[in-house]
């Protein structure tokens, strides 16, 4: 488990990849976490992956030279009406220059879905997870460019990526950019495993693998925008009188100018008063986060299970006693010890249930159901084991 941004981009500030973010700007981190970050999802993981259902659904696409390959191309219906992979014909596509887009696949394996919730936990955006397996040195994929944030954490194998800045109609039509009209690369790197790449929304880019293969996440950070402003400014205005009258439809010119006098004063009240810090507290409270199930896990945790958060690190919390608090769009009212394990959880990154004891003063027999209540409510991330975790 990769615990929290510092232990994520170390030996790296994360104010450097805050100020990429702020200036809009890709930023190439090279870490020390080349490890760590090939445990995140071993290849034999993501073989375990293709060869579940989700191989033959939305969130699964197969690319060969710009064009996603037909199912009938790689697989065949059995006889139960189910479709079959064909391991022999993929082995062949991968040797010709295949990528294998993985969406969502946070969802699927626990140490990224764990990822996934310490970034949720950081930065104010939603936050989804894809990840990408390119095969021989043709790259699938065409220059393009995304419609959100991305950070890259490149897993394995080395891929050379080129960089050519944000066009000016990036935000527009097709975020495919022909060859023609892509000019020299402003950047070039070959990002080994371990390291972090990170791409404002509208950077043009393409990646070529180095080498044979290579596997990378891609983690698309989607802030909030005006159109999630304007939502919030309707939400809050759904109260007010002006608002509530239903719209004169059938009336005469002189009734409906009235109308929209009205109605325009209004709309510049409510523009005029909003607050923006109070509009990005309400969206970091709001956005639905991607929560745990703990089954199982939440009985009775063992001394080696891992405890995350999943609240927020500002989340207010009272120095004794019980706390109330905003989560996941509603509020949640936890006890004094309930309050004390989050609290050290804020303090000191996730951690081990066997050292909790120590950072809250609770024996460990408190400490366990403590732990175990939180996990029922979905307030903690419980991990069993040391997965060669990464703290900090």
């Amino acid at each position: 488990m990769i615990a929290s941004l510092s232990a994520l981009l170390a030996p790296h500030d994360p104010a450097a990849l805050r100020a990429a973010i702020r200036e809009r700007r890709p930023l190439h981190l090279r870490t020390g976490n080349a490890d760590l970050f090939r445990a995140l999802l071993p290849w034999s993981t993501f073989n375990a992956l293709l060869r579940s259902e989700r191989l033959f659904d939305a969130r699964t696409r197969m690319v060969r030279r710009g064009r996603d390959l037909p199912r009938e191309m790689w697989s065949y219906v059995g006889r139960d009406q189910k479709r079959v992979a064909l391991p022999d014909q993929l082995q062949r596509f991968c040797q010709e220059g295949l990528s294998i887009a993985l969406n969502q696949v946070h969802e699927a394996v626990p140490a990224v879905g764990a990822l996934v919730a310490m970034l949720e936990r950081t930065f104010p955006a939603r936050v989804q997870t894809n990840l990408y397996a390119s095969f021989g040195r043709d790259s699938a994929f065409r220059a393009h460019h995304d419609s959100h944030d991305v950070l890259v954490l490149h897993l394995h194998g080395t891929k050379r990526w080129f960089c050519y800045g944000r066009r000016a109609d990036a935000d527009a039509g097709t975020p495919v950019v022909a060859d023609d009209r892509l000019g020299p690369a402003l950047w070039e790197e070959v990002l080994e495993p371990g390291d972090v790449l990170y791409l404002p929304r509208g950077e043009v880019h393409r990646a070529a693998v180095e080498g044979e293969t290579s596997l990378h996440l891609t983690q698309g950070l989607m802030w909030p925008r005006g159109s999630d402003l304007f939502t919030w400014l309707a939400g809050g205005a759904t109260a007010g009188a002006a608002f509530d009258d239903d719209v004169p439809v059938y009336a005469g010119a002189a009734e409906m100018a009235d109308y929209d006098r009205t109605l325009r004063a209004a709309l510049h009240r409510l523009v005029d008063s909003f607050d923006m810090a109070a509009f990005l507290a309400a969206f970091g409270r709001e956005r639905p986060l991607h929560l745990p199930f703990n089954l199982g896990l939440s009985t009775a945790p063992e001394p080696n299970c891992r405890v995350q958060p999943m609240t927020f690190p500002d989340t207010p919390l009272p120095a004794e006693g019980g706390a109330s608090f905003a989560f996941n769009g509603g509020t949640v009212t936890v006890d004094a010890p309930e309050r004390a394990v989050l609290a050290a959880l804020h303090a000191a990154g996730a951690q081990m249930v066997a050292d909790l004891p120590a950072l809250t003063g609770l024996d460990p027999d408190t400490v366990r159901d403590t732990v175990a209540r939180l996990a029922r409510r979905s307030l903690v991330l419980l991990t069993e084991g040391d997965d060669g975790a990464a703290s900090g």
